[in-house]
């Protein structure tokens, strides 16, 4: 279990038991109101009884008093461990966690590299390298069919995410049967970058999603 998941439970238990408590404080602030409602009406007339009775009055309203405090506390601790389970919650649900953030940065750099060498078939003068390069950065790509997105996410989320992870597993199982030859076909080679805009235009979308700014990840290469 993450950190976030064990604070979750933490804010949640304390908020409950906050509330028990706050209930209990309720019930019994209310039984001290039946009792000064009962000492009310057997207000004494005569001077030495109305003395105890006036001692017992203000002992019952301070008892009350302070039950009524103790109320307010735990409801309003309550309210903020409840607000702050459920907004660690959203938080999971709307935010990468470390899996799946380094799995998106490490496919960035993937693509971003595999686009490089597509733009250099055509100028370069040793084409069994590149095809080299491609074939091992493909090969990587391929193995996102094995990933999956974090199920604490928002259902959207993990759609979106296991959509790229789709795409960049048939880009690369796609681009790893590039030979020399076909890279030298234009036809070809265009196919293997209408594949990669597919997959960029979707990386895109997810980053935008999870509010990742792309600038940050291009000044990391």
């Amino acid at each position: 279990m993450e950190i976030l998941d064990w604070l979750f439970i933490g804010l949640l238990s304390l908020a409950i038991l906050c509330f028990v408590f706050m209930l209990i404080f309720l019930v019994v602030t209310i039984l001290t109101g039946k009792k000064i409602r009962r000492l009310k009406v057997k207000k004494p007339k005569r001077k030495p009884k109305l003395k105890k009775w006036k001692r017992a009055f203000r002992t019952l309203m301070k008892k009350r008093k302070q039950q009524i405090r103790w109320v307010l506390i735990f409801l309003v601790i309550g309210i903020i461990g409840m607000s702050g389970a459920f907004y660690s919650r959203y938080y999971q649900a709307t935010n990468l966690g470390k899996k799946d953030s380094d799995a998106l940065v490490q496919g960035y750099f993937l693509i971003s590299s595999i686009e490089e060498q597509l733009n250099q078939v055509q100028g370069t003068d040793n084409p069994k390298k590149v095809q080299g390069t491609l074939y091992d950065l493909s090969a990587r790509l391929a193995s996102y069919g094995a990933h999956s997105a974090n199920g604490r996410l928002s259902e959207e989320g993990q759609k979106q995410l296991n959509r790229l992870y789709s795409n960049m597993k048939e880009l690369g199982v796609n681009m790893g049967s590039q030979t020399v030859e076909s890279l030298n076909d234009q036809e070809t080679l265009d196919g293997y970058k209408a594949d990669l805009k597919k997959t960029q235009d979707n990386q895109k979308k997810v980053l935008k999603y999870f509010r990742i700014n792309e600038a940050s990840l291009k000044g990391k290469k």
